[in-house]
């Protein structure tokens, strides 16, 4: 699909192409992409920054000689069609036209998002790969203030007159790697390099073992010592004989209990046994 939008043709592939008075065309760099982090530098190559890492809403944008700090990136988010916020990294906060100011002169500073139109802008293609910052409120374009090129520069909007203190390249900020990874890394390669030393040394160890174990059969072949007789072995005591087992003797058979005899009627003492004799 194609998008004509003021004498410009955009391709799927984000190629911008313009079309100037003399009628030929001009191939630009890539249109930046939304949610990716750029540095946005004037021609002189400094850098828009939040002044002094401030984090506060309110504080200043300028410019500054580019040292890779979080306060000089920014997070370009579209949020509609054709319309980006400028978000910092380092506080979250994004490029904004101070009191929603429309006319010459209104000076920037970064603030909380809050979805206005001075906060919203378009990018249009400039000369040499560059692009103008559009405000979405007043139409006019991101300017250095004084076309000053010195740190410390403040950033204002301006007019649109195609000046090169309206023209800003976009540069990609790629994340860093972690640390973690590094470190990693070159752990293994140092393993690697120990690896083959060790190697080396392990045969050595395992060398050493069979004179140990030669000690220890010589130790088990060694004959006995000369001056040591074989005690001799203290007889065995005779074992006392067997007693032969007594037979048993017969068991008496018993005797039958004589029967009692009644006790007559009118004799109590009928039938008593007799006491015993003391």
């Amino acid at each position: 699909m194609l998008r004509n939008q003021d004498g410009q043709i955009e391709f799927f592939d984000l190629l911008w192409y313009n079309f100037p008075k003399g009628g030929c065309f001009e191939m630009n760099e890539k249109k930046p992409v939304s949610n990716v982090c750029y540095q946005i530098a004037a021609k002189n190559g400094r850098v828009l920054e939040v002044a002094d890492f401030n984090t506060a809403s309110g504080a200043a944008v300028q410019l500054w000689d580019n040292v890779k700090e979080d306060s000089q990136i920014w997070l370009l988010v579209e949020v509609a069609e054709g319309l980006y916020k400028l978000e910092n990294k380092l506080t979250g906060k994004v490029l904004d036209v101070i009191n929603a100011g429309s006319q010459n002169g209104a000076w920037l500073h970064q603030w909380d998002y809050i979805g206005k139109d001075n906060q919203l802008w378009t990018l249009e293609p400039a000369a040499d790969g560059r692009w103008k910052v559009r405000s979405k409120l007043s139409g006019r374009v991101l300017d250095i203030v004084g076309m000053s090129q010195e740190n410390g520069a403040r950033l204002q909007i301006w007019d649109d007159v195609d000046g090169e203190n309206q023209a800003w390249k976009f540069t990609e900020v790629k994340a860093a790697k972690k640390p973690a990874a590094k470190k990693a890394a070159a752990k293994r390669a140092a393993a690697e390099k120990d690896g083959p030393a060790k190697a080396e040394k392990t045969p050595a160890k395992r060398g050493r073992k069979p004179a140990v174990k030669k000690a220890e059969e010589a130790k088990a072949g060694a004959p006995a010592k000369a001056s040591e007789a074989p005690k001799a072995a203290a007889p065995a005591k005779k074992a006392a004989p067997e007693k032969k087992p007594e037979p048993a003797k017969k068991a008496e058979p018993a005797k039958k209990a004589e029967p009692v005899p009644a006790p007559e009627k009118g004799n109590p003492t009928a039938g008593k046994s007799a006491p015993k004799k003391k």
